[in-house]
């Protein structure tokens, strides 16, 4: 074991964890950092099968045996360790040029969704990523094809900087939502519902009501025009 006089601090190590959780650095990036620093002690194999903050924390401790504690009590204290949009840009990014696989795509997005704990709601400061961690992956990684994926870059992308309609554009990224997108605002602009009754499709789908859904605008001004919905579809839905 490295003594305390080692050129590596704990501070590296948080500053690399928390880099991970927030996206910035994938976890290929992590290890190639961590090997960079100590040879990982891992049989042949293991090491791609191993959470890679278990990979770091190792790594840590075999420099200096407090390090780790050092490592929990800062992360545990910090409030920048929440997935943010520049880091689900650059884990797409990686995983569509075959730098990571889809699995570890999806185990960095989701490595806050523990049993008991709550959605992530006040946890992220993008409800877009919020959407994208802790609901869209969950619930839907199984339907996601390569296209979906680089549908959502392209989403998370966009200049436009407005979350709710990025959150929107993820929801209708596959085409069985954007059919009840399709039914339900249909309903709505031919006078069958009411605004309220809306709000029960809004509220389920996008966590929005229609004092907040942003394209309530662009839906008054095709009332009882059905013939005009599916290009407020394609525009919701950020195609190209």
């Amino acid at each position: 074991m490295k003594n305390e006089m080692s050129p590596v601090t704990s501070v590296y190590f948080v500053t690399l964890l928390k880099a991970y959780l927030r996206g910035t650095k994938t976890r290929q990036e992590v290890i190639d950092e961590l090997r960079s620093v100590s040879p990982l002690q891992q049989k042949a194999g293991e090491e791609s099968n191993t959470e890679v903050s278990r990979l770091l924390f190792q790594t840590a401790s075999e420099i200096n045996e407090h390090y780790y504690q050092d490592i929990v009590t800062a992360i545990s204290h910090a409030s920048d360790t929440t997935p943010t949009r520049e880091g689900v840009i650059h884990q797409l990014e990686a995983m569509l040029t075959g730098y990571i696989t889809t699995e570890q795509l999806i185990q960095w997005a989701t490595w806050h969704n523990e049993p008991d704990t709550d959605d992530g709601t006040g946890f992220f400061d993008d409800i877009a990523v919020d959407y994208f961690c802790t609901q869209l992956l969950p619930a839907s990684a199984g339907e996601l094809a390569v296209a979906h994926y680089k549908q959502a870059l392209r989403i998370f992308r966009s200049g436009q900087h407005n979350s709710l309609k990025d959150k929107v554009a993820l929801v209708l990224l596959s085409e069985k939502e954007r059919q009840r997108f399709l039914f339900y605002l249909s309903d709505y602009i031919q006078g069958h519902t009411s605004p309220e009754q809306l709000d029960v499709y809004l509220l389920h789908k996008f966590g929005m009501d229609h004092h907040s859904f942003p394209y309530m605008s662009s839906l008054s001004a095709i009332m009882h025009d059905p013939g005009k919905l599916p290009a407020l579809l394609h525009l919701a839905a950020m195609d190209e």
